[in-house]
């Protein structure tokens, strides 16, 4: 085995109901593959997302939880000792802190939580065959049609269960001596959706230049990682990540260096075989490749492969990919093995999948060839591969470094490259880099003049924690929005509010802050460590 790849492996250690069946169907977009694969997560998803826009179902609903709403949506349930279970959880509204603590600085906190977005806005189907980006006006037209057959009535009404957040601080500086302050701003969310939930910080109004600083989606501690916030479900799995520090020492270390380990790569090209045909018995051609490894020390990353059979015990590994047709592919199929070379490679076409399921062999066949090349170099363009064939609007607001550096952080820590994931597949387009969540966090410099005070602003869309739509569980169209108040700030606060802009939107099912809409109390001292509203839309009239 190779030196530098032993001493890699040694250092890993909503819109209405009786439209959503109709959203499914196809509609024309940019021909290029989504290697994400959503299809368990989109089955039961409370919203539809269509051309880039969220629709919320207007499902007016009886009062849940004991709720009484013409008690005039005080929000206090009587039998709730606590904020829900979501199935599924955005994270909440963390507070601002500082690179280095700094004992002049004192804080004041104000976050108005607005339901501006909750207002129902009407959205045309020219204006949704006009969102598309792309696209060739033929294909627009098709849009268009499609969307004018939906929707007769040339477009509909939609809204969204995101809220407005203005997290904004009042910085005093109670020295005689201007000081200078590296601030980071955190905030949940995960790749698919960072232009969506991504801040924007503003100095007494003035936008500032930020760096993007990602958490790896893990807690990695000196015992080893640990992929705490995939399956987070309520802030204390926040808190629990964030708590010692280690998760942001992380993030600002940025993403490894895999230069100058040596690995083995194989290249599968121009791949033929007989067209698909189901009358024929050839309902998906494809290509196996078997070959033996060997588990202990070496790894095998691919790209472009469907599926797989890992024989984890035995070494036999078997990967296949359908035969693209024309204009579905435009980069190769490749093997990365990390560590000890595969043995006993063979190739071979099947009528369907890999063999193991029953396939017919075909006449088939693939151009293979082998090389050595730098880790660092056959990943970089093999996420660039990757990342040139989303479609445009796949992921907004991710640039491809970012990508490339949450990718390599997720290998070696929680992938396939670490003790915690050697068992895994290590399929490069299904990583979990896009899907997991995970705490970001904005960096910029701040100056606050000697005995002066700044206004620095964090202005964001807060995307609502809910129970899938299919689920009909007692929370159905419920939604909530977490708040914590110290958890991973070093910022000394003298005092923190937050007001509540519910423009006629919402009923409380559940909270702590206090408010009472009845009453008109909508702005509130906060004194505990978390918050959490959870509201429904109010009845319409």
């Amino acid at each position: 085995m190779r030196e530098q790849s032993l001493n890699l492996l040694a250092q890993l250690g909503g819109i209405d109901e009786q439209y959503i069946d109709e959203a499914g169907e196809d509609i024309p977009a940019k021909k290029k593959v989504h290697w994400l694969r959503w299809a368990a997560l989109a089955a039961c998803l409370a919203v539809v997302i269509v051309g880039g826009g969220i629709l919320t179902g207007v499902i007016p609903g009886l009062p849940i939880g004991g709720v009484n709403p013409s008690a005039g949506g005080s929000g206090v349930d009587p039998a709730a000792d606590g904020p829900s279970t979501f199935m599924s959880y955005a994270g909440p509204v963390f507070p601002l802190t500082l690179r280095e603590e700094n004992d002049a600085i004192m804080a004041e906190r104000n976050v108005t939580l607005d339901f501006a977005p909750w207002i129902r806005t009407w959205w045309s189907n020219e204006d949704e065959a006009n969102s598309r980006n792309g696209l060739t006006e033929e294909e627009r037209q098709e849009v268009l049609a499609r969307y004018n057959e939906w929707f007769p009535e040339g477009g509909r009404w939609q809204s969204s269960s995101d809220i407005l957040v203005t997290d904004s601080y009042t910085l005093t500086n109670t020295s005689d001596q201007d000081q200078k302050l590296t601030v980071l701003y955190p905030f949940a969310g995960g790749l698919y959706n960072l232009g969506n939930v991504r801040p924007t910080l503003r100095l007494d109004g003035v936008a500032l230049d930020t760096a993007l600083h990602s958490g790896v989606g893990a807690a990695v501690s000196p015992e080893g990682g640990g992929d705490v916030l995939s399956h987070a479900d309520c802030w204390e799995d926040y808190r629990d990540a964030l708590a010692d520090g280690t998760y942001l020492r992380n993030a600002l270390k940025g993403c490894p260096d895999l230069s100058g380990t040596k690995v083995t790569v194989y290249e599968f090209t121009d791949p033929w075989g007989p067209e698909k045909d189901d009358e024929a018995g050839l309902p998906n051609p494809s290509i196996l490749a078997a070959f033996h490894q060997d588990v202990e020390h070496s790894r095998v990353l691919s790209v472009g492969f469907n599926g797989g059979y890992y024989g984890w015990d035995t070494g036999e590994m078997k990967l296949e990919f359908s035969i693209p047709r024309p204009g579905e592919r435009d980069y190769a199929f490749r093997l990365i093995v990390v560590g000890e070379d595969i043995q006993d490679l063979v190739t071979q076409g099947y009528a369907s999948g890999g063999g193991w399921d029953g396939g017919d062999p075909i006449e088939a066949g693939v151009t293979v060839t082998r090389h050595e090349a730098d880790l660092e170099e056959v990943l970089r363009q093999t996420a660039w591969d990757i990342y040139g064939n989303w479609d445009a609007d796949f992921v907004p607001g991710v640039d491809f470094e970012t990508y490339y550096g949450l990718l390599k952080s997720w290998l070696v820590t929680d992938g396939p490259l670490s003790d915690a994931g050697r068992y895994g597949g290590g399929a490069l387009e299904e990583n979990i880099v896009l899907a997991q969540a995970r705490v970001f966090w904005l960096e910029a410099e701040v100056t606050v003049p000697a005995g002066g005070s700044v206004e620095l602003t964090a202005s964001m869309r807060k995307e609502a924690s809910c129970d899938f739509y299919c689920a009909h569980t007692k929370n159905q169209g419920v939604y909530g929005y977490d708040l914590t108040t110290r958890l991973g700030s070093n910022l000394h606060c003298a005092a923190q509010a937050a007001t509540l802009e519910d423009r006629g939107q919402i009923v409380i099912v559940r909270q702590n802050y206090g408010f009472d809409l009845e009453n008109g109390v909508k702005t509130v001292p906060l004194t505990e460590e978390e918050y959490y509203l959870e509201v429904k839309r109010a009845p319409e009239g």
